[in-house]
């Protein structure tokens, strides 16, 4: 049997989802209560597969992870084996080729912070719409050899006055491509780049790559299927904003509001 679990988690102290040798990692977390469950004994038999491989430090509400299973799992003896900052939220069965990352229709990544002084969230709005549309982001990614540097953002956006709030859809993001449009939409805010010199370098012209932006604003808030719905538990839910809610980052009171949402 193959299942899909929705899997919320905060990142600030694991060195990104994907399991590493001798580093915390949510994937590594996920895995330990799994076999602790019982559902399987052997990790090359389960074909494990995600949606996101986010970064150290990022968070998420809507992860995706798919593997194959000895019995049907159960949510809450799940949950009883992960630390704290760790929720599988929702579980179901799904076909058995499903892969969470492939068959994914569109990612929502968002993204929280203070707002700089004196920022203009009007000039940051008019360069959030020029990310919209295919592009060359050569210089809002962190290159991958062998990948093309074309990309295609569905829907793009800031709000905000004290917390600025951004977010970014896509059915799929290059290496830091959301950190990296989070700080140029700041740096325009500032008055440190003009939008010409943003149009210029979604063409694939620029002195230099922008950095990425902190990764502790950033939340995968959700992966959209064609058929698969993952609605969240309200009992781990529940236990999960309590966890969020001894937590000072503005990150944390958006994941709140958006697992909130969900109920």
């Amino acid at each position: 049997m193959r299942y899909a679990f929705r899997v919320a988690y905060d990142g600030s102290r694991y060195f990104g989802f994907v399991k590493q040798p001798s580093r915390p990692t949510i994937e590594a977390e996920l895995l330990k209560a799994f076999k602790r469950c019982g559902l399987y004994r052997e990790l090359k038999k389960v074909r494990v597969r995600t949606a996101s491989r986010t970064d150290r430090g990022v968070s998420a509400v809507g992860q995706v992870v798919a593997l194959n299973v000895f019995e049907e799992p159960n949510l809450s003896l799940i949950n009883a084996c992960l630390p704290d900052d760790i929720a599988v939220l929702a579980v179901a069965e799904v076909e058995s080729e499903f892969d969470p990352r492939r068959q994914a229709q569109n990612k929502h990544y968002r993204y929280v912070c203070e707002a700089p002084l004196n920022f203009d969230l009007s000039l940051a709005h008019r360069a959030a719409k020029l990310l919209n549309g295919i592009h060359n982001f050569k210089y809002l990614c962190k290159h991958e050899q062998g990948r093309s540097t074309l990309g295609n953002i569905k829907y793009a956006s800031v709000r905000g006055r004290e917390i600025l709030v951004f977010d970014f859809i896509a059915r799929a993001f290059l290496w830091q491509q959301v950190r990296r449009m989070v700080n140029v939409l700041l740096a325009v805010g500032k008055g440190k780049l003009n939008l010409d010199e943003l149009k210029k370098m979604l063409e694939g012209e620029a002195k230099q790559a922008m950095r990425p932006a902190p990764a502790e604003g950033l939340i995968l808030v959700g992966i959209r299927y064609p058929s698969l719905v993952l609605k969240p538990d309200a009992r781990t839910v529940s236990k999960f904003i309590k966890y969020l809610r001894e937590r000072a980052h503005p990150s944390y009171k958006a994941m709140e509001r958006i697992l909130l949402s969900t109920q």
